[in-house]
């Protein structure tokens, strides 16, 4: 091979290589990882999106909002994250913010161990009225299933970020037989609603009366614009 011809090969060899290690790094940082930093939590628009409307307890919504749609959510699911992040900002937008529609939060923790803290903080923030402030920054930097992201210092970092709450009281509460009724209250209901349930499921129906409708296997969006809409024209 002639001197030329090898400087060639070498350089497209070498820009062949260049190539492949800027997909690895652009890959590995266009995904989240797996233990999220406590240093670093990501609120992007979590509090802005809530700002204004009332909470009580486990409830998002004006009390007399017409609909009142009930989630059944584990706060280490991926699915019930995924919902979180990409469905409920619309609902919010177009039918809570407005006082058509209120959420009920019904947690579970049966994914494992991160399940139980992550429920127990979300429902200590639920004593504030400010549980969904917690449960969707448990969200919005949610870890893999089972990894043991929820640390202590992951959970400070969550409560911290939320307005209006005292962080070191629902730090002190999370752990203690306080949110238990809460808990056990979710698992029961669901017990009593379905056969064997999957997160995130879903019940909707006119506000104070029996649900009329049951959303299960799905997060997509437009599949709930439906069934709200349908409902709101009854």
């Amino acid at each position: 091979m002639k001197r030329e011809d090898l400087v060639r090969v070498l350089a497209i060899v070498g820009g062949a290589l260049v190539l492949v290690v800027a997909l690895v790094v652009a890959t590995r940082l266009g995904h989240h990882t797996n233990k999220p930093s406590a240093s670093a939590i990501q609120l992007d628009s979590v509090n802005e999106m809530l700002s204004g409307i009332p909470q009580k307890g486990i409830t998002l919504g004006n009390a007399s909002a017409r609909l009142t749609l009930v989630e059944f959510a584990d706060p280490q699911c991926p699915f019930c994250g995924e919902w979180g992040r990409t469905v409920l900002p619309t609902l919010v937008q177009n039918y809570i913010r407005s006082g058509k529609l209120r959420i009920e939060f019904r947690g579970l923790d049966f994914v494992g161990p991160d399940s139980v803290r992550l429920l127990r903080l979300a429902q200590a923030a639920g004593l504030q009225n400010k549980l969904w402030n917690v449960v969707e920054l448990e969200y919005e930097n949610q870890g893999t299933e089972n990894t043991g992201f929820a640390t202590d210092a992951f959970m400070k970092a969550i409560v911290q970020a939320v307005p209006g709450l005292d962080a070191g009281k629902a730090l002190s509460t999370w752990n203690t037989s306080a949110v238990v009724p809460m808990v056990n209250a979710a698992q029961k209901l669901a017990s009593q609603t379905f056969k064997q349930i999957s997160t995130p499921s879903f019940l909707l129906g006119p506000t104070g009366a029996k649900p009329t409708q049951t959303i299960t296997n799905t997060i997509d969006g437009q599949t709930f614009t439906d069934a709200i809409n349908a409902q709101l024209k009854k």
